[in-house]
Formats: C-alpha cells, sequence, structure tokens
C-alpha cells in the first residue's frame, strides 16, 4: 500500500509540474512592412485583446534598431496613450515581458507600472514604477488568473517584447504546492487507518 500511495503521489506531482507550460509572444509573425502595424486592429492576436495603444515594429524601422529582444518584430506603446491593456475573457497568468527605451525617440518613458486584474475587476498586484532605459530589462509580474493589465508610463515611448504567460491547458491555474500538501496529507490519513 505504501509503494501505492508514494507512487501516487509522484505521479500527481509530475502532472501538476508537467501540466503548465509557458508562452513566449515575441510578436513576430505580425507583418509589419518596415512600419508600424495596430496590434488591436488583429486583436485577438495570440489569444490576448490587446488595446488600441498598442502597435507592432520592426528593427528596421529608423531609430528602433535596438528594439527587438528576440527576432526582429516588438510592440510599442501607441502615440500619446498613457495607459493601455492586454486582456484575456478566459483569463492568464502573466509571468512577464523585457522593456526598453527605442534608442532613436526624442521623448523616452523613464518608467513604466504594470498592474493586474481579475474578471470582477478586482487588483491582483503591480509591479510598482519600474524604470526603464536603453537596455533591454526583464520586469515580473508573477500574476495568476489575469483577466487584464494596464501597462502605464510617465510619458514617451517604451518597446515591450517576449510578453510572456503561463498556463495549464484547459484548466484554471491552482497553485501546484497547496494541492499536493493535500494529496500528502490524505495519503497520511488512509495510511494510518489502514494500520489501525
Amino acid at each position: 500500500m505504501k509503494k501505492t500511495l508514494c507512487a501516487l503521489f509522484a505521479s500527481t506531482s509530475m502532472m501538476l509540474a508537467g501540466g503548465t507550460h509557458a508562452t513566449v509572444i515575441g510578436f513576430d509573425d505580425v507583418i509589419t512592412g518596415g512600419d508600424f502595424n495596430s496590434l488591436s486592429d488583429a486583436s485577438p492576436y495570440a489569444s490576448l485583446s490587446w488595446g488600441e495603444g498598442w502597435f507592432a515594429g520592426d528593427n528596421g524601422i529608423d531609430g528602433y534598431a535596438n528594439a527587438a529582444h528576440s527576432g526582429a518584430n516588438f510592440a510599442v506603446n501607441g502615440f500619446g496613450d498613457d495607459q493601455i491593456s492586454v486582456s484575456s475573457a478566459t483569463g492568464f497568468n502573466f509571468a512577464g515581458a523585457w522593456f526598453v527605451t527605442p534608442e532613436g525617440a526624442s521623448d523616452k518613458a523613464g518608467w513604466i507600472n504594470i498592474t493586474a486584474f481579475d474578471a470582477l475587476n478586482r487588483l491582483i498586484g503591480t509591479t510598482g514604477n519600474i524604470a526603464v532605459g536603453d537596455s533591454y530589462q526583464w520586469v515580473a509580474g508573477g500574476f495568476a488568473n489575469v483577466a487584464m493589465l494596464t501597462i502605464t508610463r510617465d510619458s514617451g515611448w517604451y518597446v515591450m517584447d517576449d510578453f510572456t504567460t503561463t498556463v495549464a491547458p484547459g484548466t484554471v491555474p491552482v497553485p501546484a504546492t497547496p494541492l499536493v500538501l493535500v494529496i500528502g496529507l490524505l495519503a497520511m490519513v488512509l495510511v494510518r487507518r489502514m494500520r489501525s
């Protein structure tokens, strides 16, 4: 019986660990044609709805040679929009994204702030104001079951690439550690009952 319970525990842990995967959105499949292309017009793009302020571009655009973290494409904040959003009707887990200011922009953002909301528009969390500059930096979110993200800036331009989400296919994400602990406790109770 002990061996059976250990096997059950190990296989459940493997299922929980193996069921979650990361999706990196690099915008490289968006056709830009050497200019900016509205991501909101392409929504849903990568299973997400992109607010009207999002545009895809490529590093061949004048002043944006440093803008792609990987590949050649990136997303850039819109013209005059201080806050833009990314949303999903089914929810997603936001791991983070890479941010930089474009080298050719005369007006560059000094900071960004990423805020996550659930389906009832309740605050999940925020990164606070994160300074952005001429070198790419990873901004971690770590927000689960997000219905909408807003990205706010002080002013000016910033670029985002490799927007990373994690999902467990067909399920609402559940933290694995508490579930594994509950399964372990149930196994201990079963072993004690069988011994008495």
